[in-house]
């Protein structure tokens, strides 16, 4: 195993279990820690004090929480950018990618998800300036 990167917060919340395992061993292998969550609550917990952060959920999420996910992440931290997996061979799923995609969510990537985008997504992250937190002398 690799020894953990120095990123910002990575939060699971996939609740298909053999994707969560699988993103799980790959990122820690690749020297990532992500950390799975077990529901939105977990997740807006992780993100309390998060400048920057990445989200991975799956659509079954969505389905769970409705839209409202994306805003109530974002509200929990600013610069935080959600990955959406889904499957468009779904009919369901289609309109919940459309959805993310009006709402402008950072990416949505499709089954199978190969190793490669997985890792593209949580490695490249295009950094906004943030200001940073000044004192009162």
């Amino acid at each position: 195993m690799v020894s953990p990167k120095k990123t910002d917060a990575l939060l699971l919340l996939v609740f298909h279990e053999p994707t969560r395992q699988r993103l799980t061993e790959l990122l820690q292998g690749n020297g990532y820690a992500p950390k799975p969550v077990p529901d939105l609550g977990g997740v807006l917990a992780a993100l309390k004090g998060q400048d920057c952060a990445t989200v991975i959920v799956d659509c079954e999420a969505v389905t769970r929480y409705s839209v409202g996910l994306y805003s109530r992440i974002k509200a929990s931290c600013r610069y935080c950018r959600v990955i959406l997996l889904c499957d468009k061979a779904h009919k369901s799923h289609r309109e919940i990618i459309r959805q993310a995609m009006e709402i402008g969510i950072y990416a949505c990537l499709l089954a199978p998800y190969e190793d490669w985008e997985v890792l593209a997504m949580v490695r490249y992250y295009p950094r906004k300036e943030i200001p940073r937190k000044t004192r009162n002398v």
